[in-house]
This record gives structure tokens, C-alpha cells and sequence, in this order.
């Protein structure tokens, strides 16, 4: 009787607990002089992006791409457009696995045909038979600070964005760089034909016009594939300005600026600012759920694991849009261009297609101010003076004599006041800079190295707001010098040493010192009992079909009588101490499956009774 007990609390709790800126960094494009002062002339842009945008921005000359001002970091840091799983996978909140290719397209291969670019390795899984299966394995998958899944279905819809958060640690597969052996063996993604429901195998190629992600935090002895310690730096290799021109996703519905000193050695002449912005699930007639669905198997196939089918979302809405303003390099006169309508955009989900990438005509793509603001061409939002995107260029002797900001002083970083959030967010103070162009804002960057120098600055990550939207951090710029600036900030991980750093920048583009600070997080706390502890430690990830075995069991058998509600409930007050303790561990966790599998293979009998 005592084992029975003890066996049957151990095992209740092990199922039910699975049943559980406003304006962009500012930084010179690469080849550009040390400071503004030194710069022949000034270049701003300002727009009001709908949110949730991912963003690229670059110049172009007659027609020949010339450099990268901005890319937005779920691009740029994050791997969005180059990580494991097949193209067409679902998305949904800090979604893991599928390459957005259709992300930023135009930027993507206009940067690529600039003379000398490289194109970045692919990442593919670990150990799949197809890019289709997002959780078909417990082996190659360790701790992810960012990325996450919901724990139901239901909560990983589109209409449930709103209601989401990271509530516990998820496990994914960092992925490897693709080899000449995978691309000859004919590994490949399950692709659906748009506008239909025929589907097949696509090769993939060595190749990607996008960064890996750059997030991953090196590990030694542990299930990553020695590739992911790599990914950082093969992403700088290729393309060395990357940190510079990396920005956080910008708040919606806030005007923003770019300012950028134009470098010395751009030619005069006739140059063109561009800004191609994407927002998945933009939904209308031509592109949304129904007419680009989330891919199905071809009977008697399986080129999809069932979560890939039935979890998320499909995200192929309306593809992105362009917008470009032109303007004269060597000019004495200020200029000002306003666009009001859009140039083009991408306007196609097949990556086969001869014209993937190039900017068509608007055909098929709508706006809705009322019903649905932000869609279509409104990414950018038309601004009061009737413009979507201005582009300012101030000559030389608009800054004359002007000097760099002064430094924040004082600088400080706290603890969040909140337990069970100071984890993830922290508390900064400083006092205001001062400036005799005005400042025109505050950059603030979070590492886990520290902060020394340019370089090590930009490497930061731009700090983010304090909410689990990872947006800007919106710091005011109108506080008089000394004047003291407190805000959260969020984005930070549990039990890790940050280096926190400053700087201003102002309406001339000069830069002030960097002035860093120190911060240790602490470990997490919990207020209620996540629905998975124990199970999501164990597998990695709230998609393993042995955890839907299980949340079955609890629903359908212990939920249904007194005694299983009350072993439930009894399971809530360890099920956490379990999970901490063997979340860490990868021995821990693999003993924690083989303990579970018995209980799985009776909730797999028990449902086909």
C-alpha cells in the first residue's frame, strides 16, 4: 500500500505536471568616419510603423545596392529567416522553428547581389528525415531563453496573441549548418504549391540570403550540435556590420527617426533610402488562412509531424511592402522628400518564383484603417503632414561647432521590485545628458560580456521594453541635463551577470561616452504552478507527442473522479522543486522520461479502449 502511494504520487505529479526609442540604434554604416563631426552631410528618416513590423532599411545608387542603415533583431540576432524547420511551418508567439524567408525578401537578395556580398550557411535540424517535423526528437534540444511554445493548442492561435507569454522554459534544437552530403542525399522540406493543396519535397541548398540566429549561448558537453557555437560568428563573418545596424522591433504606432552621418566617400549624385517592412498574419481576400493554410500530408504521406500541422498558425498574410524616398549626395541645400504611397512589395509566398524578391506592383494588397489598422501598405501609417516615409538630408554646416553629448551621470541598475518578475526585467536609472543639438536619443545595449568599447557596445543586445512583447525600450529625451530617467527594461534571463550600458546621441549624430553598469538576475519564482513542469523539463518542449499522452490522461481519467483531482492537486506542490531540479541536467531529464514512458504507454491504452 505504501509503495502504491508513493509510485501513484510520483506518478500523478509527473503527468500533471506536464498537463500543466522611440527610434532605432544609431550607428554609421560600415566604412564610415569615426563621428558626425567628421561627416559631410546627415541623413534622417522618420516613418510611424505599425507594431509587431519587422523592418529593413538601406540605401541604394542608380540601381546598385549600397549598404544597410537598420534590420530589425528578430532578423538580424534572432534567426528568423535562417533557423531549423521547413518555410511554410505555423508561427505563433517567440515561435521556434521555420524559416521566414518571405520575411524581408527585397533587402534580402538586393543585399546579396551587392558586388562581394556572401550568402550565410542554411541551418537545419539535427537529426530529421525532413525539415517538416518540429518535435520528433528529445535528443538534440537544450534550454532556450527566448524562444517558446504555448502549453495548448488553443493559446497558440492568432486570436490568442494577446492572452500569451513565455510561462516555461522551452527546449529546442539550436540545428547544425547543412553539409554538402545533406544537400547531395536529397534532404529537403515538405512545400506546398501556393493556391493549392499539392505538396512535395523542395531540395534545400547550401545557401541562405539570411543571418543564423545569434542568440545562442555556447555550450560545451551538452546535445547542441558543435555548429551552434558558431552561429554568432559566421553571422558577423559574413556580413561584419550586422551589430551596427541591429535594431529591436520598433513600438507600434510611435513616430520614429533614423539619424545617420552619410560617409565621406559616397560619391555625389542621386542615391534612394528604402524601407521594407512585414507583419505575418496580415490577413485579407487575396492572402490569409484559407488561401495560404498551413500545409496538410498527401494521403498515405507523412512529410509533416502532427504538431507542425495542428499547432500555430499559418503566417503568410500579405507579403511586405516597399517604400522609397531619393535624394542627392552633395548638395549645400537642406533637402526634405515625402512618400506618401507605397513603391511596391514583395508580393508572392512562392520562393520559386523568378520574381520572388523583387518589389510588383501593389495587385491583391489592401488597406483597412478601421477594421484592421496597420495592414497593407499602412505599415507605414500615413502621418498627419501626409506623408508615410520622409527622408531629411541636412548639409555640412547644419552642425558646424556642434559637440558629442556629455555622458549619463550618475548610472545605476536595480532588481525589479516585482519577485516574480525581476528575473527577466530590471530597473535603470541615470541622469539626463546634455547637448547643444538637442539629444536625439538614448541608446541603452545589455550583454552578458562586457562593455568597454564601440564594438563591444554595439554587440550588445538593444535593450527592450518591460513586457513579454520584447519591443523598443522607449526612453524620453526631453529631461533637462542631470535631470534623473528612471524605466524598466526587460529581455533578461534568470541567475546571469549583465553588463547594462548608455550612451546619448544627438540630432547631429554624435555620440556620447558609454557608461556601463552591472546587474545579476536572480533565480525565478513562481506564484501558481505552471501547467508542465515536470514533463516539458523532461522532453523539451510542450509539443512531444508523449506530453499530449499525457495531459490526456489527466483530463479524460484523473479529472473525472475525487481521488485523480486530489492526486492533481497534490502534485502542485512539488511538481516545481521537480522541475528545477532536473531541468538543468540532462541525465536528470533522460532518467525523467524513462520514468514516465510506463504512465504514457498506459494513457495510449487507456485512449484506444
Amino acid at each position: 500500500m505504501r509503495w502504491w502511494r508513493i509510485g501513484g504520487c510520483a506518478a500523478g505529479a509527473l503527468l500533471l505536471l506536464l498537463l500543466a526609442r522611440p527610434i532605432p540604434a544609431q550607428q554609421p554604416p560600415a566604412g564610415a568616419p569615426p563621428s558626425a563631426i567628421d561627416a559631410p552631410m546627415i541623413l534622417q528618416l522618420h516613418f510611424r510603423p505599425v507594431g509587431s513590423a519587422q523592418l529593413a532599411i538601406w540605401v541604394e545608387r542608380e540601381g546598385e545596392f549600397v549598404s544597410t542603415l537598420r534590420l530589425t533583431q528578430a532578423v538580424a540576432r534572432r534567426g528568423l529567416g535562417n533557423r531549423p524547420g521547413a518555410s511554410q511551418m505555423n508561427s505563433g508567439f517567440r515561435w521556434p522553428y521555420g524559416r521566414r524567408e518571405g520575411a524581408l525578401p527585397v533587402w534580402a537578395r538586393r543585399r546579396a547581389s551587392q558586388p562581394g556580398a556572401r550568402s550565410w550557411r542554411r541551418v537545419i535540424f539535427q537529426n530529421r528525415v525532413s525539415e517538416g517535423y518540429a518535435s520528433r526528437s528529445v535528443d538534440d534540444s537544450t534550454p532556450d531563453e527566448y524562444y517558446c511554445l504555448s502549453h495548448t493548442k488553443q493559446l497558440s492561435r492568432k486570436d490568442a496573441l494577446d492572452a500569451v507569454s513565455c510561462a516555461t522554459l522551452f527546449h529546442s534544437d539550436k540545428g547544425r549548418f547543412i553539409t554538402e552530403g545533406d544537400v547531395a542525399a536529397g534532404y529537403a522540406e515538405p512545400y506546398e504549391q501556393p493556391g493549392s493543396r499539392l505538396n512535395q519535397l523542395r531540395a534545400l541548398e547550401l545557401d541562405s540570403l539570411y543571418p543564423p540566429r545569434r542568440d545562442v549561448m555556447p555550450c560545451s558537453d551538452c546535445l547542441d550540435h558543435p555548429d551552434a557555437a558558431a552561429l554568432a560568428d559566421h553571422a558577423i563573418e559574413v556580413m561584419p556590420e550586422l551589430d551596427a545596424v541591429t535594431m529591436a522591433t520598433p513600438s507600434g504606432d510611435v513616430a520614429q527617426s533614423i539619424v545617420q552621418p552619410i560617409p565621406a566617400e559616397w560619391p555625389a549624385g542621386a542615391y534612394r533610402a528604402c524601407v521594407e517592412i512585414n507583419t505575418e498574419g496580415d490577413y485579407n481576400q487575396a492572402f490569409n488562412e484559407s488561401s495560404f493554410p498551413t500545409p496538410l500530408n498527401p494521403a498515405g504521406e507523412l512529410l509533416w509531424d502532427g504538431y507542425a500541422e495542428d499547432w500555430g498558425y499559418p503566417y503568410r498574410g500579405q507579403p511586405s511592402v516597399v517604400y522609397c524616398a531619393d535624394f542627392r549626395v552633395g548638395e549645400e541645400a537642406e533637402q526634405s522628400v515625402s512618400v506618401a504611397e507605397a513603391l511596391g512589395t514583395a508580393g508572392t509566398w512562392d520562393m520559386a518564383s523568378p520574381s520572388f524578391g523583387e518589389v510588383l506592383p501593389m495587385t491583391d494588397m489592401t488597406d483597412d484603417p478601421v477594421a484592421a489598422p496597420g495592414s497593407g501598405a499602412d505599415r507605414l501609417q500615413l502621418m498627419e503632414e501626409g506623408y508615410r516615409l520622409k527622408v531629411v538630408v541636412q548639409p555640412p554646416h547644419s552642425c558646424n561647432g556642434n559637440l558629442p553629448p556629455s555622458a549619463v551621470d550618475p548610472l545605476a541598475v536595480e532588481r525589479h521590485g516585482d519577485r516574480l518578475r525581476a528575473h527577466q526585467w530590471a530597473q535603470l536609472r541615470f541622469g539626463a545628458a546634455s547637448d547643444d543639438a538637442g539629444i536625439y536619443r538614448y541608446d541603452v545595449r545589455v550583454s552578458t560580456t562586457p562593455i568597454i568599447d564601440d564594438a563591444s557596445f554595439m554587440a550588445g543586445m538593444p535593450a527592450t521594453q518591460a513586457n513579454d512583447a520584447a519591443a523598443e525600450l522607449l526612453v524620453p529625451t526631453q529631461a533637462g541635463a542631470g535631470e534623473m530617467i528612471e524605466i524598466d527594461f526587460g529581455g533578461l534571463s534568470p541567475e546571469t551577470h549583465y553588463h547594462v550600458a548608455v550612451r546619448a546621441i544627438d540630432w547631429c549624430a554624435g555620440l556620447g561616452p558609454i557608461r556601463s553598469v552591472e546587474l545579476d538576475t536572480p533565480e525565478r519564482e513562481f506564484a501558481t504552478v505552471t501547467p508542465c513542469f515536470v514533463a516539458t523539463a523532461a522532453w523539451g518542449s510542450p509539443l512531444a507527442a508523449e506530453i499530449g499522452a499525457l495531459r490526456r490522461l489527466r483530463d479524460r481519467q484523473l479529472s473525472s473522479n475525487g481521488a485523480g483531482r486530489a492526486l492533481v492537486a497534490g502534485y502542485g506542490a512539488v511538481g516545481p522543486a521537480l522541475a528545477d531540479l532536473i531541468r538543468p541536467h540532462d541525465a536528470l531529464r533522460a532518467l525523467a522520461r524513462t520514468a514516465l514512458r510506463p504512465i504514457v504507454a498506459l494513457a495510449g491504452m487507456l485512449e484506444e479502449e
